[in-house]
């Protein structure tokens, strides 16, 4: 920081070398976990007319047919071919069992191939783009659960409900339309509906039921994410699922289940849960303490554009490795959005450049940063730019501005500027001499554990009239 020159009290009273105090820079410490604040938020909702089934859900098999869901598609099958079918909860038939030939595709309104009108294909890929073969049960399977999908309206109908606050209603028709069709949104409006107890009593142990019918279905490659720095919370409705159990997890008091469910989110290359799981590795929250591992999935997560693994790698790699830290602040003051973290970041860039670490001192380029974050109100940030104008150091001497900002950051709770501010009140300097104002200031910074404000205080008081001293413990103590 810019180093300040003495503020000397006039009169009889001397406190030699009492000038600006300065901010401690902010020790190097990790990240500590204590709520975790992950939260995976989906993508806004297509119109249920028009949405489909995951091809890829169905061509590589990576999915299941409840029994719940069997009727219905035994119905559709049924009335396609006319076979007979067992009861609810058998096996599809497989009386054309037999691999279908991988890379081909099928319409899903002719699963058995006898027919050529138009129809969505679906193609026999799996996420990584490896062609697969399934049984003609699974073609079958998938075909029928389309062609329910299609004509479906009980998803709408349930957010209808939703929207016009018939909470009850809602709540049986997401229940409703999850066992008809096995909406996903389904699943998770229900577990959240019981979580919020909106249409039921509020019920955790249901909520996390519902979500755990989401969460532990089979994979495909709809269940995972794809990170967007302008919307980094979002996730899949899967991802929402096991962020919820996650936290339901840490509100039960079971750490080390909140881990894994974060680890399962973070498996789904969800980043913002590889950043969460990586505090948890980090810190030892929820399991053994990993700090190599924490800070693998911090740069994962830094690396993907994830402004808190920033923050936190920027953090954690200050006290060794000043030149990384630099880097990483770098990023945070261009990446976040306006808030905490970008003024956070202007404020270490200023540091940085004032004291030279991790790059070549420039006090041009401090100042710059100082007056970034200072505007945005950070008080060390406030406290530093005063004695800037306090001293005319690459500024030109502002006494009354000097006062203004050692005021706002003291105003803050930042005891360094409490003494600052204490200074130019008690000698009048940029604006009215205020003795007991002074004194108050000082109380306050003592009682913060400032050595600077307990001295000052000390030696300010025997200076003071008795009715002045009376002002101030009528204030503070």
């Amino acid at each position: 920081m810019a180093r300040p020159g003495a503020l000397t009290l006039a009169g009889s009273l001397v406190l030699a070398a009492w000038g600006p105090a300065q901010a401690a820079p902010q020790a190097s410490a990790a990240p500590e976990v204590s709520v975790v604040t992950v939260l995976g938020r989906m993508a806004p909702r297509t119109s249920p007319r028009v949405r489909r089934l995951s091809s890829s859900s169905a061509s590589s098999c990576a999915y299941d047919v409840s029994s719940s869901q069997q009727a219905f598609i035994d119905s559709y099958l049924d009335s396609f071919q006319g076979r007979e079918r067992g009861h609810a909860g058998d096996e599809l038939d497989t009386r054309v069992e037999g691999d279908a030939q991988a890379g081909a595709s099928f319409s899903d309104t002719s699963p058995y191939g006898d027919a050529t009108g138009a129809g969505k294909p679906l193609d026999a890929e799996d996420r990584e783009g490896r062609r697969s073969a399934c049984t003609q049960a699974s073609y079958s399977a998938a075909a029928g659960r389309n062609q329910i999908a299609r004509t479906d309206k009980s998803l709408a109908e349930a957010y209808a409900a939703y929207d016009r606050g018939d909470y009850a209603r809602a709540l049986a028709s997401f229940q409703a339309s999850y066992n008809k069709v096995g909406w996903d949104e389904a699943a998770l409006m229900a577990g959240t509906m019981y979580e919020a107890g909106q249409g039921t009593a509020r019920d955790p142990r249901q909520a996390a039921a519902w979500y755990e019918k989401l969460a532990l279905a089979r994979l495909s490659a709809a269940h995972y994410s794809k990170f967007d720095p302008k919307a980094p919370q979002q996730g899949t409705p899967r991802i929402e699922a096991q962020v919820r159990l996650a936290q339901l997890a840490i509100t039960s008091g079971d750490m080390a289940r909140a881990r894994s469910w974060y680890r399962q989110a973070a498996e789904l290359d969800h980043v913002p849960a590889r950043y969460t799981l990586g505090r948890m590795l980090y810190s030892g929250f929820g399991g053994e303490r990993d700090v190599a591992g924490g800070l693998k999935l911090y740069a994962s997560a830094a690396l993907s554009g994830y402004v808190p693994a920033q923050l936190a790698l920027a953090q954690v790699s200050q006290e060794n490795d000043p030149q990384g830290a630099f880097g990483w602040w770098q990023k945070v003051a261009v990446n976040a959005p306006a808030g905490r973290d970008k003024v956070e970041a202007q404020y270490a860039l200023a540091q940085a450049y004032d004291e030279g670490l991790g790059v070549a001192g420039d006090p041009a380029r401090a100042l710059v940063f100082y007056k970034l974050a200072a505007v945005a109100g950070h008080p060390a940030a406030q406290n530093a730019l005063g004695t800037y104008f306090f001293q005319g150091q690459q500024v030109g001497q502002d006494l009354p501005l000097a006062r203004k900002l050692f005021l706002a950051a003291a105003s803050q709770g930042l005891d360094a500027a409490m003494v600052n501010a204490s200074a130019m009140l008690y000698r009048g300097e940029g604006g009215v001499r205020d003795p007991v104002q002074a004194l108050s200031w000082l109380r306050l910074g003592a009682k913060l554990g400032n050595a600077q404000a307990v001295q000052g205080a000390q030696v300010m008081e025997k200076s003071l009239a008795p009715d002045e001293l009376a002002r101030v413990n009528a204030v503070v103590q």
